[in-house]
């Protein structure tokens, strides 16, 4: 068989207990503040698609088992055909003593923290690449620095310094100056804007940065990707010390105090590539798009990729091609620094590049750089994508091998993080309209699943994803004319 035809979570033994384990406040946001993690916590702790569906037994392992998280899984259990009991670690302890039998866990994302607890909770290694190798990836310091030790060719980190939080300002100020010097030397002054990047080091998913960059009204200041409450600045100090502020207040310094300041870069687009690791073999599933607000670097949401141009249409199958052999070739060697057997791996992981817009392509004539496009981050673990991608196949009652993935991007996914309800709807009333559209239009394989019963709400759209997003659209127009 075909490595691209066998499920993900193939197991010589039958798995008796299959967990999914959304960890994006344990995991993800590690070395984040607590008012972050709990924010982040709230919002998609209903959210998990990445359930091993071949196991006989299905939980979805939570921080705290709230109504809304039962509510949401008794949906699910039904959009799945199999239950999915939402337990605590403690009583998921006591449930696997209770049946016995194999475990899986599959968490968002493997680092050592969970690891460890798995290990000592339910004696079982979870799925997903291993925490030493996540650990050297996830971290954005860690990875611009393995890129530059690297030195591989056709991706590069954009200019950037690494500085402490208590530092940031004057460190920043000094960074800025640099920027300005680059930008007089090429003598491009006057048509590059200035700005920079600004992100905790275990930031992750926007949560924990800050975006600057001079406009006509001032500095423009856009947190953790939100331009809704972003503030403009009338001089690069009282900016700075702003985002000092901000990124004090999403960081646990006690865990990890550096910040990655990057020089804005000017781009066409940055799409996300996922790969599965399996047997030794890395498996791309091409460029998917990251949907962007308005005055924002940040995703709010992806996509089966969208070309933004005819150039970009023309040079995809190239510049995919290069995306998957740099990040092929970046996981290997990482993996031989970490000291471990490639073909030991089973995981899944993500690069987000950028695009050089036509300044910065100039820009890097000018400077006498090769041509070539920037990381943004790594991600070695499920991402928005990807999950929803699962999800989709669950729905579908498909095995969740590569080779079905593929079908499902080709066939069209749209997810939302955060898609805008009329306010003071019933959010399970919403949940209930869209699962009775669904289930109409899965007929014609076209789908509408509700990730996260929020409102704003989580969403995924597959197959015919205008006609999906016309019936959700329909049935919101429908619910605010009612109240």
């Amino acid at each position: 068989m075909s490595i691209e035809d066998r499920s993900l979570f193939a197991s010589d033994i039958p798995i008796d207990i299959g967990i999914g384990f959304h960890n994006v406040g344990s995991g993800v946001l590690r070395a984040s503040h607590e008012s972050m993690v709990s924010y982040v916590e709230r919002h998609y702790g209903e959210r998990c698609g990445h359930f091993p569906f071949n196991a006989a037994r299905l939980y979805a392992l939570v921080e705290q088992d709230t109504p809304d998280i039962r509510s949401q899984m008794a949906y699910l259990s039904e959009l799945f055909g199999k239950t999915i009991t939402s337990v605590t670690l403690n009583e998921l302890r006591v449930e696997r003593e209770r049946i016995g039998g194999s475990i899986l866990v599959v968490p968002y994302i493997n680092v050592p923290e969970t690891e460890t607890s798995m290990q000592e909770a339910l004696g079982t290694q979870p799925w997903g690449l291993p925490g030493k190798l996540t650990d050297a990836l996830k971290n954005k310091v860690n990875f611009y620095r393995l890129a530059d030790e690297f030195q591989l060719v056709g991706f590069y980190p954009p200019d950037y310094t690494v500085v402490t939080l208590e530092n940031l300002v004057p460190s920043a100020a000094k960074f800025l100056s640099c920027v300005e010097d680059i930008y007089q030397q090429a003598g491009m002054v006057q048509n590059y804007p200035l700005g920079l990047m600004m992100r905790a080091a275990e930031s992750d998913g926007n949560y924990g940065c800050c975006l600057l960059y001079e406009s006509a009204a001032g500095i423009s200041l856009v947190p953790n990707g939100d331009p809704e409450h972003g503030a403009f600045y009338r001089d690069w100090q009282a900016a700075l010390l702003s985002a000092q502020e901000h990124l004090a207040g999403t960081m646990n310094t006690e865990k990890e105090n550096r910040v990655v300041i990057s020089r804005y870069i000017d781009f066409v687009d940055s799409p996300g590539m996922s790969v599965v690791i399996m047997d030794g073999q890395v498996v791309s599933l091409g460029w998917n798009s990251q949907l962007q607000k308005e005055g924002s670097k940040a995703c709010i949401g992806t996509s089966t990729y969208i070309p933004k141009s005819l150039q970009l249409e023309r040079k995809r199958p190239l510049y995919e091609a290069q995306t998957m052999a740099y990040f092929e070739t970046f996981l290997r060697e990482t993996a031989r620094l970490c000291g471990i057997d490639f073909a030991s791996l089973r995981g899944v992981a993500n690069i987000d590049v950028m695009i050089p817009a036509e300044p910065e392509q100039e820009l890097q004539k000018r400077r006498k750089q090769p041509a070539g496009n920037y990381l943004a981050e790594c991600n070695p673990r499920w991402t928005n994508y990807t999950d929803a991608i699962m999800a989709v196949l669950g729905a579908n009652r498909k095995v969740q091998s590569i080779a079905n993935m593929k079908t499902v991007i080709r066939e069209g996914i749209c997810t939302f993080d955060k898609y805008p309800l009329p306010e003071g709807v019933s959010l399970q009333v919403v949940r209930k309209y869209l699962a009775e559209k669904d289930a109409i239009l899965k007929q014609d394989g076209t789908r509408i699943i509700c990730r996260m019963a929020k409102n704003p709400m989580g969403l995924i759209l597959a197959g015919d994803l205008k006609r999906a997003q016309q019936e959700v659209d329909a049935v919101l127009t429908s619910l605010a004319i009612s109240m």
